[in-house]
């Protein structure tokens, strides 16, 4: 039977060094999670008490511990104090959030601010998937295009990436995208560690334009590369050759919209 919050959290504030030197690491970890959502859920309980007793826990045992910086105030010390153990769990806590946010109860409708277009080319990771419609979110891009029929945008690690943004950004399957692609009537501009690829602060973005990004280890296709318009890369000065597909398109998105406020890129 799995335990509450509250039961886990009593058992943290009670337990002898006996008893808990007889858990697994894992369940370890679980209770002094539990103590701190539980002290930041009661917000009366004094934070002294908890340090003392989170101390007094980990003097029976050998797991890491965790010392939040000076800055934090309480509250947000005791979410990292959770967010430190719950990773080490068998069955991760959900955190309370920093700050209460009501979102509204009727579907969000989402307006774009700049006409670019994301086209993934057998992107599979749902957590990358997530962090990308969270980046069409952050810059105001107007939606998603994919090509994987087993991609679920209801994937809980989807959805633990993109905080929300999966319920408002558009997104559509298309079953043969490199043949669609070759229909569309804007440049379409790949994203490629390319040795004849256009250096990014080279190159202006049209607009409207489709920007895509290729699958985490192969790469953009070479059916999709046959349709695109160009090729753009990201100048890397470093050992590694290469970057997370998020972080390319987050220099990307950052590049296409700063050039756009600033009057470079195409009306």
């Amino acid at each position: 039977m799995k335990l509450t919050l509250d039961t886990m959290a009593q058992a943290a504030w009670t337990m002898t060094r006996k008893k808990f030197m007889a858990l697994s690491a894992k369940r370890q970890h679980e209770l002094l999670t539990a103590l701190a959502i539980d002290t930041f859920l009661k917000g009366g309980t004094v934070y002294s008490l908890f340090q003392t007793r989170y101390r007094e826990l980990h003097s029976f045992g050998a797991l890491d511990l965790y010392e939040p910086p000076p800055w934090l105030s309480e509250k947000e010390a005791l979410l990292e104090y959770g967010a430190f153990h719950n990773q080490y769990t068998p069955s991760p806590h959900p955190l309370p959030p920093r700050k209460e946010k009501t979102l509204p109860r009727n579907p969000l409708s989402w307006t774009h601010r700049f006409d670019v277009t994301i086209l993934l080319d057998q992107v599979t990771r749902p957590y990358n998937v997530g962090s990308i419609l969270r980046i069409i979110d952050n810059f105001g891009l107007k939606g998603l295009v994919h090509g994987t029929k087993s991609l679920d945008i209801s994937h809980p690690q989807l959805r633990k990436s993109a905080r929300g943004c999966e319920k408002w950004i558009p997104v559509t399957y298309e079953e043969r995208l490199a043949p669609w692609i070759e229909t569309l009537s804007m440049p379409v501009i790949g994203i490629e560690t390319d040795p004849g690829a256009i250096p990014l602060h080279r190159f202006s973005f049209p607009l409207p334009c489709a920007i895509v990004v290729g699958n985490e280890t192969l790469g953009i296709s070479e059916r999709v590369r046959g349709a695109l318009d160009a090729i753009v890369n990201i100048p890397m000065y470093g050992f590694k050759k290469s970057m997370n597909v998020t972080h390319a398109l987050s220099v990307v998105a950052y590049q296409i919209t700063a050039a756009a406020f600033s009057g470079i890129s195409s009306p």
